[in-house]
């Protein structure tokens, strides 16, 4: 018998499938996840002789992880470089090149298939099943724009956001805010047209429009749930959610694989492995002490990697890996994750310390339309203020006196005012980046 078609099925039993990977029997979890492991591998070795290389003449089913050497960035770029997609050009599924967004400094391009697009549709959804989400809830995303529009955004209703499952469930409607540099007051405007339900945004911009304060606003206009992206969100910042009763979901991703973790929704900032998707392992070898937390490097194995192997890709960033979360949880967690370029601070000293100088402490001091922050060498930080054509000296001492306070006095703060900053190949628009780490 046939109860509902065919496309809201399949996805609704997609979505049961990823749940009962991730919630279910952690032994059978774990021999899942290596029996997908010696698929990849025996493909990576069939098709690639960057692979075979890398994986030697020992049985498939006899390696473990721990075996294999850490691919790096440049040993991605060299095997796309040499070989292309992995994936056979009449086998029934497409292979498109990407890119990362360049905000770690070095673009990586890789291949991805369209399995992968559909996983990571799939897996979105599923985190609104797996925590009780209310699905009759808008959903207000921002993203950003190249070009800059009247007032600074423009908006896109696009119906129901439940993609196939709207034939199934009752669903919020969707609204797409691209924005350059918004205006405010029109900003604001447009959003008490609607419940706002769902907030996705990067952290950076809701800083921007609230640096002056709190979050109330959003909570009186029918923000039920802010979800970073792209960035995380700093304390200070989810502290001001807090005080509006707005719970913040973030989640740990990279271009280069999609979802690593979930953030817990009893302990914030702790992240459950995605182990649908990703084996992770945290490299101590070189591990640095951040504050009270010593980190290492996370490795990620992306399970689907068929176009593109990622087999211990060390991804850049540092964290803690424990065995499972207090909240009840038996998967593996992941916290105090920090990315190299994106929150830390090298000293002189060889010492890392956080950097958390934020969009607020800026603005406070000068009204611009962006900024960018960067670790130039283990003395200088350089700063563009973009929007305006000149500083003033009281301006000037103010920025410089903030960015000690927070970097350290060792260092020097270089402050310049720019009409346009020059963005390259950093799609996200990093606030800040270290270019030693």
């Amino acid at each position: 018998m046939t109860f509902i078609d065919q496309a809201p099925r399949d996805f609704l039993s997609a979505i049961i499938d990823l749940i009962a990977i991730e919630t279910g029997n952690r032994t059978a979890r774990e021999y899942w996840q290596n029996k997908q492991l010696q698929n990849l591998l025996q493909h990576a070795v069939q098709r690639s002789a960057f692979w075979r290389k890398r994986i030697g003449t020992k049985r498939i089913k006899d390696i473990n992880l721990s075996d294999l050497p850490i691919l790096t960035r440049s040993d991605v770029v060299k095997q796309v470089e040499n070989e292309g997609s992995l994936l056979p050009p009449r086998g029934g599924t497409q292979a498109t090149k990407h890119s990362t967004s360049g905000s770690s400094g070095t673009p990586v391009q890789f291949f991805v298939s369209d399995n992968n697009a559909f996983y990571n549709q799939v897996r979105s959804m599923a985190q609104y099943f797996m925590e009780g989400r209310d699905l009759t809830l808008n959903r207000t995303r921002f993203k950003s724009a190249k070009n800059r529009m009247e007032g600074g955004f423009s908006v896109e209703n696009t119906g129901s956001w439940l993609g196939p499952l709207s034939a199934l469930f009752k669903a919020g409607s969707n609204k797409d805010i691209s924005h350059l540099r918004p205006d405010r007051d029109l900003l604001f405007r447009e959003l008490t047209k609607a419940p706002i339900g769902y907030l996705i945004a990067q952290p950076r911009l809701i800083e921007t429009l609230f640096y002056d304060s709190n979050v109330s606003f959003l909570s009186e206009n029918g923000t039920e749930m802010f979800i970073p992206i792209a960035e995380e969100a700093e304390k200070g910042l989810r502290a001001k959610f807090a005080a509006a009763r707005i719970p913040v979901r973030s989640s740990y991703s990279s271009e280069e694989v999609g979802y690593i973790g979930a953030e817990c929704k009893d302990y914030p900032e702790t992240f459950h492995v995605v182990q649908s998707n990703v084996i992770v392992e945290v490299d101590n070898r070189d591990s640095v002490v951040v504050g009270d937390n010593r980190l290492g490097r996370i490795l990620v194995t992306h399970l689907h990697s068929y176009a593109t192997p990622f087999v211990r890709y060390d991804i850049g960033d540092l964290a803690t890996l424990s065995e499972s979360c207090g909240c009840g949880h038996g998967g593996p967690v992941l916290s105090n994750v920090v990315g190299r370029k994106k929150r830390l601070l090298k000293r002189a000293d060889g010492s890392i310390v956080p950097f958390l100088m934020k969009a607020e402490n800026i603005l406070k001091i000068v009204k611009c339309d962006e900024y960018r922050i960067r670790q130039t060498d283990l003395n200088t930080i350089e700063v563009e203020i973009g929007g305006i054509s000149q500083l003033t000296a009281d301006q000037v001492v103010s920025l410089k006196s903030a960015f000690k306070e927070h970097a350290g006095e060792e260092f020097q703060i270089s402050i310049n005012a720019v009409k346009n900053i020059n963005w390259g190949s950093d799609i996200k628009r990093l606030g800040f980046r270290s270019e030693l780490l």
